[in-house]
């Protein structure tokens, strides 16, 4: 059986559903985003994240404080859904440029995620090239 291999182009929108459906079925998440699709903004070019829609409660407890730092755990929070995307996809990997932006401040990572398959023992993502 031949596989047919997708233009990123056309799978922005399914990543976009992924990522939002992840962040509702959080119950943190989903209670101090009020506006989930001003939150996350996918393009072919990056995932773009708006701290601002979160409550202001939950920015102050945990985002100012330490932005880059709460910037790469979310990142890592994100990780399954963007492996299982791209099994979804049946790409061998992808290079994903992440930007967090909370009012002047800006963190971007950039990072790739290969597609190991259980024959080759694979029991997750495979990440490398983590730029900053």
């Amino acid at each position: 059986m031949k596989t047919l291999s997708i233009d990123y182009r056309d799978t922005v929108d399914l990543l976009q559903y992924k990522i939002i459906t992840y962040i509702r079925l959080n119950y943190a998440l989903n209670a101090n985003i009020t506006y989930k699709t001003r939150f996350v903004d996918v393009t072919e070019q990056a995932i773009n994240f708006n701290f601002y829609e979160f409550r202001e409660a939950y920015q102050v407890k945990f985002i100012e404080p330490d932005f880059e730092g709460y910037s790469i755990r979310f990142i890592e929070f994100l990780k399954p859904v963007l492996y299982a995307f791209i099994k979804e996809v049946n790409y061998g990997g992808y290079t994903f440029r992440v930007t967090m932006r909370f009012g002047a401040e800006k963190y971007v990572k950039i990072f790739s995620i290969l597609n190991k398959n259980e024959e080759d023992n694979g029991t997750g993502p495979v990440l490398f090239q983590n730029l900053k």
